[in-house]
């Protein structure tokens, strides 16, 4: 194989596939990906049996072949390089010439022919906008679950929601103290069932999608999603296994609504969150009618109080949040106003958007 490739283009390539190798694995294979030289270009392909991603770029192919090589050498080779062009060569016993100007390296390759094909992609297709698809995964993503145990919870959930004119994708996620979605019309498709995506697939389709204009076409399938773009195919394998059903935590009322500057409270929980426990960071909501206090207590620490002025009527009364949590919701609304409604010290407060009506998130409270 031989090949002439711009550094940018290789840059790209390499960009693309990085991230889904898995340095750390059961199969030596897999720590690599495919590079391979055909036509009026060359491919870029990396999985790690989950994941598969494939990246294309232009290049002048003089002699078609395909290597497997170490993506990270090779990319932090590219980024380094000064000139333009970048002369990439295969010689006997899989080695890699990478040439550039006066530059020269020699890598170690490997062969091509037991890496593993991607998964086939089949199943229904939607038409989506790439920027919507892109703001449901910063909606949500922060309330994906961390425990492995719980794998049904480590990524997001994705199922349709209404049909005809009025249909649209909901995705969601949970850690079991969170839970947030967001939904966006969709143009075609209709989905039976809900479907679970990892995180790392979400991840790399975010990653994807940010270069995308327009609609795009999401496929799902039975095992699968999978996404082709101008330069890149992503196939992702779905997880197996059923989520709960998150609309038995989502309160139906609440008698008790606060609305209250978004940007002050974001303020005042962080420095509240200062002296609060370092696990749990929990504060304490005072609301009283026009007033809402924030405080928190640490006995290695000290105490912090925080009072800021809101829009409520009703009883007094106090109730435990997580502050991080909080804060990983309220900032990825675009509102001036946070909308909270609770229905009781005990219950769940449910998270509001005036600006996006398609979006809502709730928080478990804590005792304090």
């Amino acid at each position: 194989m031989e090949i002439k490739i711009q550094r940018e283009s290789l840059i790209n390539g390499l960009y693309m596939t990085q991230s889904v190798i898995e340095h750390r694995t059961m199969m030596p294979i897999l720590s690599n990906a495919l590079i391979e030289a055909k036509g009026k270009g060359v491919s870029f392909t990396a999985t790690d049996l989950q994941v598969g991603i494939i990246a294309r770029e232009p290049a002048d192919v003089s002699d078609a072949g395909k290597v497997l090589i170490p993506v990270k050498n090779l990319y932090d080779i590219a980024k380094e390089l000064q000139n333009d062009m970048i002369t990439i060569k295969t010689s006997p016993n899989n080695w890699i010439d990478v040439t550039c100007g006066k530059s020269r390296f020699k890598i170690m390759g490997a062969s091509a022919d037991e890496f593993p094909s991607l998964p086939s992609s089949e199943g229904v297709e939607f038409n989506i906008d790439a920027k919507d698809f892109c703001e449901m995964i910063e909606k949500v993503s922060y309330a994906m679950s961390n425990d492995e145990t719980r794998y049904t919870l480590n990524g997001v959930f994705l199922e349709q929601a209404g049909t005809g004119a009025k249909a649209s994708l909901r995705m969601v996620a949970t850690d079991g103290h969170r839970l947030s979605y967001a939904e966006r019309p969709v143009k075609s498709g209709k989905l039976a069932k809900g479907v679970i995506i990892p995180k790392k697939g979400i991840w790399e389709l975010k990653k994807i999608l940010e270069d995308v204009d327009g609609d795009f076409t999401l496929q799902i399938g039975e095992k699968t999603i999978s996404v082709v773009t101008k330069n890149v195919t992503f196939v992702c394998r779905l997880i197996d296994g059923q989520f709960p059903p998150y609309n038995q935590v989502i309160p139906k009322e609440s008698g008790r609504v606060v609305s209250v500057d978004r940007k002050t409270l974001i303020q005042a929980l962080r420095r509240a969150a200062l002296l609060a426990n370092e696990k749990s960071k929990g504060v304490k909501f005072n609301i009283s009618p026009g007033n809402l206090d924030i405080s928190s207590s640490n006995p290695d620490l000290g105490e912090a109080k925080e009072e800021i002025s809101c829009v409520y009527k009703g009883e007094t009364f106090d109730v435990g949040f997580n502050a991080s949590y909080f804060i990983d919701i309220l900032n990825v609304l675009e509102d001036e106003k946070s909308i909270l409604e609770l229905k009781n010290d005990t219950s769940p407060c449910v998270i509001r958007s005036e600006f996006d009506k398609g979006f809502l998130s709730v928080v478990m409270p804590m005792r304090l």
